[in-house]
């Protein structure tokens, strides 16, 4: 936790004073308190870890050279990312992108702040052009994943085995996280983080997710997000919650094994989501890690096993599991959304993204036929 701002200075008490001076200091004290812990919140927790360990690896690196750390001097910060520029893995590759070095300028910034240095740190000369040659040296591309579009998404759900004990317990896993990443543009740790309470099936509009604090936003206003009941049972969401949610509410291990063995394979499956969803505490984890035996843990899945069901998802269905990754299915969900003439604002709706610009970038990785002139030459 920060130190809490210093409480304002007691005015010369009159006698018309409503508090003793030794009362009112020590309730200025509480309140700077309670403001400091306000602001610490207004940082996700993995800001401030990367914060932290950003300010500790720099404060190192003055140390072995002698320098001093504090106050954060914009000279030294550039000398600091040339070190960590020329630095190169094993396999000749930089140890650190530039998104990286990026990163590490905002964290020495909020350690200047904090400290009474003042704002500006990452718009200096000396640090902007460090970091500008260090991109133009490399000539950097923002390393992007490709995207999964629907009939991946699909593939991947009707390769797994369904209807075996205990693989069709992970498998019903999968095809929720799956279906329900690609269709809410969720980001992996949003969907990890997940409780059964914040999902919730409405008879007209189909799955609605609440969600709270996010990325984009750090204040909690919180969002809502439907997704439609399908066409297809095999791609429909609501369907895949309502089998997973079955599988959480047994009680018992067979009752779970007889619900994995009655399920068909894809292909004939019938749509599930019109049925009766049974109750499921609501602060308990939606996705949940599940052992070789078939049983469900409590806990919430991680936001890096998300990435790594997915990957092995890809290589049982022949993909190149390295070309992409969890942000895959968000990437696919504006993608697809785009290519079948969704507007950017419809698709900001979804994601939450904060400006336009965020939305066209997927349109020049991904759709690039997108308001290209190209498809007016009659070729």
């Amino acid at each position: 936790m920060a130190a809490p701002d210093r409480p304002p200075a007691l005015a010369q008490q009159g006698p018309g004073a409503a508090l003793p001076r030794e009362q009112a200091l020590a309730e200025l004290l509480a309140l700077a308190e309670a403001a400091s812990e306000h602001r610490e919140r207004r940082v996700s927790e993995a800001t401030r870890r990367y914060n932290e360990a950003d300010w500790r690896q720099y404060a190192a690196w003055c140390d072995r050279l002698g320098v001093k750390a504090l106050p954060v001097e914009p000279g030294t910060v550039a000398l600091y990312l040339t070190d960590l520029a020329r630095q190169m893995r094993p396999d000749g590759a930089p140890r650190y992108r530039a998104s990286t070095l990026q990163r590490h300028v905002a964290s020495l910034a909020r350690k200047q702040f904090e400290t009474g240095g003042g704002r500006g740190l990452g718009q200096h000369e000396a640090i902007a052009d460090v970091l500008g040659g260090i991109r133009r040296l490399r000539q950097e591309r923002t390393r992007g994943k490709e995207a999964l579009l629907r009939d991946d998404v699909v593939r991947l759900v009707g390769d797994m085995d369904h209807g075996t004990w205990p693989r069709g317990i992970t498998a019903a896993r999968d095809t929720l996280a799956l279906l329900l990443g690609f269709a809410t543009a969720l980001r992996r740790s949003e969907l990890a983080a997940l409780t059964n309470g914040q999902v919730r099936l409405d008879r007209t509009d189909g799955l609605l997710i609440r969600l709270g604090r996010s990325k984009t936003d750090q204040e909690g206003r919180g969002a809502l997000l439907a997704v439609p009941f399908g066409v297809h049972p095999t791609s429909c969401v609501p369907c895949a919650w309502m089998r997973w949610r079955r599988l959480l509410a047994a009680e018992t291990r067979s009752a779970r094994m007889r619900l994995v063995l009655s399920t068909d394979v894809p292909d004939r499956w019938a749509h599930l989501c019109h049925g009766f969803a049974p109750g499921v505490a609501d602060d308990s984890a939606l996705l949940r890690a599940v052992n070789k035996a078939g049983e469900i843990a409590d806990g919430h899945l991680a936001g890096e096993s998300i990435n790594a069901l997915l990957k092995r998802r890809l290589d049982a269905s022949g993909y190149r599991s390295d070309l992409y990754g969890a942000h895959s299915l968000r990437a696919g969900f504006v993608t697809q959304a785009r290519r079948n003439g969704a507007d950017v604002r419809a698709v900001r709706k979804q994601t939450r993204h904060a400006s336009d610009s965020s939305v066209e970038t997927y349109d020049r990785d991904h759709n690039p036929l997108e308001g290209n002139a190209v498809t007016r030459l009659g070729l």
